[in-house]
């Protein structure tokens, strides 16, 4: 049978059959030494490498429109047989919209390396002349004041379809060029009909840096003779890969929050179309098989109604059928679900569509040798075809039902609104605008309603502020995505997330946020914010030293860009009045006698780099009515933070590309990236911060002792903790579940589950800070939300002055905890420092960024980075 396949034509060979035959022979061992099994992957592999993979293996034979170019003649090869680059995918998306006039293309942004974010629009020439009056009825469909006039029947349902949003799950991309051209050029009934009554967004790559890096990785570790070996370079991408966009984010977390631009765009796309299917087409592990939802039943977001899991199970009947005629392996209802709504496949889930996952087994490179046998990449291609086939199928189908459902799920949404016993949410901040911005971002990306808080409120003990705060109704017709963004569940139905189980957004930017039984009238203010109240002119001739405030959100910016362009900055370690005016500690000061800039460019210099709303005081004299006097020791200089922060293999490049974000484009901060392995022989004589993102380390523990204990700043991190631990730079202590408290699984069956339910998925947890430390300057509130997702739990140092930020004895805010972790939790320590000689050390075991939206913990990491050499050794020891 063996030696019959290898005798075959290259013409009779069928790409399928011959890797089932593989399977076959080695499955029941039909050849049982290792040489024949090799000689059956060599053979098996110049076999595959002969094969015409063409059209007719993905598409239906049908005929096609001559006008249109197939992808395989556009781009000089087939699909497949090698990774499409994103520059040579864009070029075929322009052609499409060239040569078909069924698709028109849309830029909707560009990535942070510039390349363009693109979306064909697809539909018939008559559909695609009428997209604003199409989307405007999709708007008042979503709104019920408007939505029982509409005529659904004859109403097109609308699809987006997206691929490849991990860059390095590359068959998505490569399917899209592929079923664009199918929809673009098919002359058949079945998708002209399709395409009169319906409209495709179809994104061909969510991640255009993440697909173009790993891309290059594979294309340029491919030979011409197919090596199937997963130990092969072809599989391994080099860190940070190309899961993730130019800063390392994980966009299929950031729909939510749109902190990228990418996500930012498409966000804006689907709230101006309202899709009524959304597509996502992932991959997975090599050794699995194909997925799609539903997912796990029991961990859907309860504020999802149950209609859509019993329209995504109709639409999933669509899938099976299409994938059991080509005999493909699948499953449903595990391992995957539909709870935070920052994913692709669930946040369309919260906007009245239905939110679909596609999981193919990855080939990562051409061709690897898997559990199941040979997987080829066109293989892992076609499925994603094949899926968006049985899509539209199902789309055609249920076009009038799904539109229904959009209609009902908006109707349904303001009525639960109008039985909630919550009214109103109020949001504030001292800080005001500047603070509360970007949260008022994220809702208007998701036509969220709010209003500027009209006049002072006081509910359950906290002082909402007019003119300083929003109001936020929950009688609209986001009221469900507006219980998502604001929710702060802490029981839930099931013990095991896929991911965080919490991300209550005013937690998460460090605002205070209360509930509300009612909705005053004089509560809803306008749109605008209050005018800034004028700032005193710096006026050198005048002033003695100018004082800035360190609790606004864009002080560390502008105190970075003070001390690059050469100002001597001060920062109060006291509080102090002078004249009329209390100020805090962390207030800094420059002394115009201290300066290089001449008097009289000064203050005009300085009034550059400040934000509008930020307040500089201009100081009279160095003598104080309290606290230390101007020129007293408690006012020490501060140092330029030159920051080396540690990346590579074993590095979390989500953790390390946070802050690099952070610093690089929110804080405008210069840091250098240096790759771990590169330490040893590295000078690091003009860093004075290094960082240590969450990661497993081997460091030269002695390379890095000797930098803090030259005055360095070391800033650690998560995972890197125990590195600390055990490199002798700290005397860290973990706290861990004593065995007795273990809960044991009764059966094998429940060991899953148990050990899933056993992790922290991320929650929320309240920390108490020492507001006199350094390290806790610019806040104005002993109580802060901090975010956890690892079970990192730090006994205090005995020095408890080493101990600014500890989280509370009921610490859980929001999200789940094991049971077995909470007593872990109360009072360990969420901050803690140490020295080495002349430096510090700084440890924090969560994040102080996450995902770039959890902004509250920000300042903690600013301190760290300008305040820490303040630290007196006497209190880290």
């Amino acid at each position: 049978m063996f030696l019959y396949f290898i005798k075959m034509r290259r013409s009779d060979l069928d790409l399928d059959l011959f890797c089932r035959m593989i399977r076959l022979i080695l499955n029941f061992r039909l050849l049982k030494t290792g040489f024949f099994t090799a000689c059956i992957i060599c053979c098996g592999a110049r076999l595959l490498a002969q094969t015409n993979i063409d059209q007719a293996y993905y598409l239906p034979d049908t005929r096609y429109l001559p006008e249109v170019p197939t992808p395989a003649s556009f781009l000089g090869f087939e699909v497949g047989a090698r990774h499409v680059s994103h520059d040579q995918l864009l070029a075929y998306m322009q052609a499409l919209a060239r040569s078909s006039v069924r698709v028109q293309l849309q830029t909707y942004g560009y990535t942070h390396e510039k390349r363009p974010l693109v979306c064909l629009i697809i539909s018939d020439p008559a559909l695609l002349k009428e997209q604003e009056l199409i989307k405007n009825q999709r708007l008042a469909l979503c709104d019920p004041a408007f939505s029982g006039n509409l005529d659904i029947q004859n109403m097109p349902a609308v699809w987006y379809a997206g691929y490849s949003i991990h860059g390095n799950e590359a068959s998505g991309s490569n399917a899209a060029l592929l079923f664009a051209y199918y929809l673009a050029a098919a002359d058949d009934d079945a998708v002209r009909e399709f395409l009169q009554h319906n409209v495709v967004l179809l994104d061909p790559c969510f991640n255009p840096d993440g697909l173009q890096r790993f891309s290059n990785w594979v294309n340029t570790r491919r030979s011409r003779q197919v090596a199937s070996d997963p130990l092969g370079d072809e599989f391994h991408e080099p860190w940070p890969q190309g899961r993730t966009n130019h800063y390392w984010f994980d966009l299929n977390r950031d729909w939510l929050v749109a902190q990228q631009p990418e996500s930012a765009g498409r966000v804006a796309l689907l709230q101006s179309w309202k899709p009524n299917v959304f597509t996502d087409h992932h991959e997975m592990g090599s050794n699995s098989t194909f997925f799609f939802q539903p997912g796990v039943p029991s961990r859907v977001n309860p504020i999802t109604p149950e209609r859509n899991q019993v329209l995504t199970a109709k639409i999933a009947e669509y899938h099976a059928r299409i994938l059991d005629e080509k005999k493909i392996l699948y499953f449903t209802r595990e391992s995957y679900d539909d709870f935070y709504y920052g994913k692709g496949s669930t946040y369309p889930d919260a906007n009245g569509g239905i939110g679909i996952l596609f999981e193919q087994a990855s080939s990562r490179g051409f061709a690897q040798n898997t559990e199941n046998g040979l997987l080829t990449f066109p293989f892992t291609i076609r499925n994603q075809v094949l899926t968006s086939r049985s899509t539209m199928q199902a789309v055609a189908a249920m076009r009038v039902e799904l539109n229904q459902y959009l209609r009902d799920f908006y109707k349904e949404s303001v009525s639960l609104a109008s039985k909630d016993a919550v009214k109103a949410i109020l949001v504030g901040s001292m800080q005001g605008e500047s603070a509360l911005k970007p949260l008022v971002g994220i809702l208007d990306r998701h036509r969220i309603d709010w209003r500027v808080l009209g006049q002072n409120a006081d509910l359950n003990g906290q002082k909402f502020v007019a003119g300083k705060s929003i109001v936020v109704s929950l009688e609209q017709a986001q009221y469900r995505l507006i219980k998502g963004i604001f929710g702060h569940a802490t029981q839930f139905s099931d013990s095991i997330f896929y991911d965080i189980s919490a991300w209550t957004l005013p937690y998460a930017m460090g605002l205070d946020m209360a509930e509300s039984v009612q909705l005053l009238p004089s509560w809803l203010g306008g749109k605008e914010w209050p005018k800034p109240l004028d700032r005193p002119k710096l006026d050198d001739e005048k002033a003695y030293a100018y004082a800035l405030d360190w609790q606004h959100p864009d002080a560390p910016k502008v105190l970075a860009r003070l001390l690059a362009q050469g100002f001597k900055v001060k920062v109060a370690r006291q509080a102090f009045r002078s004249g009329s005016q209390s100020f805090p500690a962390g207030t800094l000061l420059l002394p115009l006698g201290l300066q290089q800039t001449p008097l009289g460019q000064i203050g005009a210099a300085i009034e550059k780099l400040l934000p509008s709303d930020m307040q500089c005081v201009p100081l009279i004299h160095g003598l104080t009515e309290e606290g230390p006097d101007l020129g007293s020791s408690k006012f020490p200089v501060l140092r330029l933070p030159k920051v080396l922060m540690i990346t590579g293999d074993g590095v979390n490049p989500s953790d390390a590309g946070e802050m690099w974000h952070l610093l690089d484009v929110q804080w405008e901060m210069p840091l250098t990236l240096v790759d771990k392995d590169r330490i040893a022989g590295a000078n690091l004589s003009a860093y004075n911060v290094m960082i240590l993102p969450d990661g497993n380390y081997n460091l030269p523990s002695e390379k890095v002792r000797e930098f803090v204990a030259n005055g360095g700043v070391l800033i650690a991190l998560g995972e890197s903790l125990r590195w600390l631990r055990s490199s002798g730079l700290s005397s860290l202590e973990f706290r861990s579940v004593q065995p007795e408290t273990v809960v044991k699984a009764l059966a094998y069956g429940n060991w899953e589950e148990l050990q899933g339910a056993q992790r922290m998925p991320g929650a929320i947890f309240e920390a108490m800070l020492d507001l006199s430390h350094p390290l806790c300057y610019g806040y104005q509130k002993t109580a802060l939300p901090l975010f956890l997702s690892n079970t990192l739990f730090l006994e205090p140092y005995k020095n408890h002055y080493g101990n600014p930020v500890l989280f509370g004895t009921q610490a859980l805010m929001a999200g789940y905890i094991h049971p077995m972790h909470k007593g872990l939790v109360s009072g360990s320590a969420a901050l803690a420092v140490n020295s080495v000689g002349k430096g510090r050390i700084v440890c924090m075991p969560g994040s102080v960024n996450f995902r770039g939206f959890w902004l509250g913990p920000n300042r903690l990491l600013a301190n760290a980075l300008f305040f820490t050499p303040l630290v007196a050794v006497e209190t880290t020891k």
